[in-house]
């Protein structure tokens, strides 16, 4: 992430008119643990470190981790709730605020994270997720039922046509929920979801996506037969890399036994993780069904009354 000098100014003011060494240096473990100023800058230790020394050294180290909107996030927070029972007013927010806007960031109130502008691009990171880094996601898997049997009967073009539109579907529910497509392999895809009530958004973007095919074998199809898939999902952690092929976890392993296994055609199934966070009203569209004597999985799946 480029930032400017402006910026970087703007971050250096914050802290050193805001704050006293010592708590610039509180704040900055919460993102670096472990944080030393004196190690740091090489002062020593019985000399105190001026406050823009201190807040210039904070500021570079945090644009070399690439932890710059973490940082903004975390001076949102004490400007709003203070720190160590303490109210901080932090110097030039709206400025630092603007800044982040201009480098393709808003912020989210309600999730209260930074997250990148719709308008200006949607990538598989939000735009803030740190490579290598350990991350809670909710995922949804999906599947289509008999591909190769699909495409032996049917015309090239129209199974093309077929899964292009099952794309173009899949992704609309997903980006409106704000998840994100993170694979699309042409009989199959992963979205996944980040923010707030994750795996909410994750059943419900599943739910929307078995209505859709089903109008959509209805009134569009052009198969011989209806497109039929199977979905699951799953939420645990995951580390994320830009790179598709060094996604691996348990999570995704455990996502894929779930709904190779033990969905049916036309069915959401979700892992018990998932379904605790859904309520009561939500929750009664789904039954519960045997995975092992002792787990227990939960499907919706589409029915004439």
């Amino acid at each position: 992430m480029k930032v400017s000098a402006r910026f970087e100014n703007y971050l250096i003011e914050a802290l050193s008119q805001s704050m006293p060494m010592h708590v610039m240096e509180k704040l900055c473990a919460r993102i670096i643990p472990g944080y030393d100023l004196y190690r740091r800058t090489g002062f020593p230790a019985t000399i105190p470190i001026p406050n823009i020394d201190a807040a210039r050294q904070i500021v570079r180290d945090i644009k070399q981790l690439y932890s710059l909107p973490q940082f903004v996030e975390l001076l949102i927070d004490v400007n709003r709730n203070g720190l160590m029972g303490r109210q901080i007013p932090i110097r030039s927010l709206k400025r630092i605020i603007k800044e982040m806007e201009a480098l393709g960031l808003l912020f989210k109130e309600e999730y209260g994270i930074f997250v990148e502008d719709p308008r200006r691009g949607r990538t598989r990171n939000w735009g803030v997720l740190r490579e290598g880094e350990i991350y809670e996601f909710s995922f949804l898997r999906l599947d289509i039922v008999g591909n190769s049997e699909l495409v032996r009967r049917h015309e090239k073009q129209k199974v093309e046509q077929a899964y292009e539109d099952l794309k173009r579907i899949m992704e609309r529910i997903v980006i409106r929920r704000e998840g994100r497509i993170w694979r699309w392999e042409g009989d199959g895809g992963l979205a996944t979801f980040y923010f707030g009530h994750k795996n909410i958004q994750a059943t419900l973007a599943g739910s929307e996506i078995l209505l859709e095919i089903f109008m959509y074998n209805l009134l569009e199809c052009g198969l011989l037969e209806p497109l039929r898939v199977r979905m699951a999902v799953h939420t645990g952690p995951c580390r994320y890399f830009n790179s598709l092929e060094n996604l691996q976890s348990d999570t995704l392993r455990r996502l894929e036994r779930i709904e190779s296994n033990y969905t049916l055609p036309d069915s959401l199934t979700l892992s018990p993780g998932v379904y605790t966070d859904l309520g009561t009203k939500l929750g009664s569209f789904f039954s519960a069904f045997k995975e092992t004597a002792h787990k227990s999985l939960y499907r919706y799946k589409l029915s004439w009354e």
